[in-house]
């Protein structure tokens, strides 16, 4: 449903009364256990300092995502050294990698090597999804924020399959591609008529292809009685996407549904707009194109009146924490290289030490299964207003944000020249709604 933005930040509290399950248990608990002694977890946790390990894509197609996701986790990890005497007194250090070319690798040195306590990560879909065995067996707490497909917070294995990819370490803070192109079809249910033509250009792996038939689904769901035209899949990362573009003219839709994301929304929006896309289709839809950084490269090549999306963006959330976020991200990272606004993946990004923060001070305690009761159906005040990890899935009520796009930015004071997002709304979904809609359709709600 619609989240009314504009609540007022507070402290943080943990639901009474959840049943928490018991994690180490079994064969497998054996293993993480030991691995937990190894990196000095324990109870006491002794007075060094507290280590969250982080794994983001730093090259390539999504060097500047996983660069910004990094600058926002790092913002918080300074406000809770620097306000609030860290975790229990210690110290917490961030440290993060690239995923290369071997991401299980490196979430394992992290852990085994450096001593990681807890993690975050990471920037890839697919990458996720081959790297849950890994986070399972080694037992530490993990922590999504950046990542789409909701396979990972699944843990239904009687109704979906293998598609219930969930495991009892692994917690998400970002709204996942369920939630936002729930929003993105609920939308566009509301505004166009039955018949429609929708076609649909996204990246040829498991976020694109997943967006495109969740779109979809809902969009059945919910009766919007659309019609489906062509359905192209550039490479991740190709530089030329004027085939498909022509494609989908070709197939003359009236809206235009993109999962395209990072430096391939540049590539997109240049070409698309060379080929006349934007003025043959009535709308073009983004799932998490809405980001500072594609609006500043982009610049005045970014078409008016598009709406697009983004898990996070700082002019959808009227609150303290979000004003706080804002305040302390543009102070860190102005007059560096660093774009002094969060991306798409901030809010989530900052959310998720903070989360750890709590559990760690409730519980009294670093061993990884005391931190995860804990983080069971906890609500935190963050930049998206109250936010509540579900106990059974682990996946948050985050909200995705969706908004009109315009170049009329005078007054906006912006860091960038380009366009940026209004008339914003923010939309949660809530697991009942989500069966209802999906029925039929074989895909896993996620949250």
């Amino acid at each position: 449903m619609p989240d009314e933005s504009g609540r007022t930040a507070g402290s943080g509290t943990q639901r009474a009364g959840i049943d928490r399950r018991r994690f180490l248990a079994g064969a497998g608990a054996g293993a993480a256990t030991a691995l937990a002694g190894c990196s000095g977890i324990g109870g006491g946790g002794g007075g060094g300092p507290i280590t969250i390990g982080g794994v983001y894509l730093l090259s390539g197609l999504a060097e500047a995502l996983g660069a910004a996701s990094e600058a926002a986790a790092q913002v918080a990890v300074d406000q809770i050294n620097e306000e609030e005497d860290g975790i229990n007194g210690r110290e917490v250090e961030l440290i993060v990698r690239d995923h290369g070319n071997d991401p299980q690798g490196q979430v394992r040195s992290l852990v085994q090597e450096e001593g990681a306590e807890l993690l975050l990560g990471m920037t890839s879909s697919g990458v996720t999804l081959n790297t849950l065995p890994t986070w399972e067996s080694l037992g530490v707490p993990i922590t999504l924020t950046d990542i789409g497909t909701p396979f990972p917070t699944e843990h239904d294995t009687d109704a979906y399959g293998d598609q219930a990819r969930g495991i009892d370490n692994l917690f998400r803070t970002n709204a996942n591609l369920s939630i936002n192109t729930y929003a993105m079809a609920r939308w566009a249910a509301e505004n166009f008529p039955e018949g429609t033509r929708v076609a649909n250009l996204g990246p040829d792996y498991a976020y694109g292809q997943q967006c495109w038939e969740y779109f979809k689904a809902y969009a059945d769901g919910l009766g919007a009685g659309f019609e489906y035209g062509e359905s192209v899949f550039p490479s991740l990362g190709a530089s030329d996407m004027t085939p498909q573009i022509n494609t989908i003219i070709a197939d003359e839709p009236d809206l235009v549904f993109t999962s395209v994301w990072a430096s391939d929304v540049v590539t997109f929006v240049t070409q698309a707009a060379e080929a006349g896309l934007f003025e043959e289709a009535e709308d073009v839809l983004s799932t998490i194109g809405a980001a500072p950084d594609v609006f500043a490269a982009v610049g005045d090549t970014m078409p008016e009146g598009v709406h697009w999306s983004a898990w996070y963006y700082h002019r959808a959330y009227d609150n303290d924490v979000n004003d706080t976020f804002l305040e302390r991200y543009r102070n860190t990272y102005e007059g560096t290289d660093t774009l002094p606004l969060p991306s798409f993946t901030g809010g989530s990004s900052y959310a998720a030490p903070f989360f750890y923060k709590q559990a760690i001070e409730n519980a009294g305690s670093t061993e990884p299964a005391d931190i995860i009761a804990e983080m069971e159906g906890m609500e935190l005040d963050t930049p998206f207003g109250p936010l509540r990890l579900d106990p059974d899935s682990h996946q948050a009520n985050a909200p995705t944000a969706l908004g009109r796009v315009t170049q009329d930015t005078g007054d906006m004071d912006l860091p960038y020249e380009g366009a940026a997002m209004v008339d914003n709304q923010t939309t949660r979904l809530d697991r009942e709604t989500a069966v209802d809609l999906l029925e039929g359709s074989g895909l896993p709600p996620g949250v």
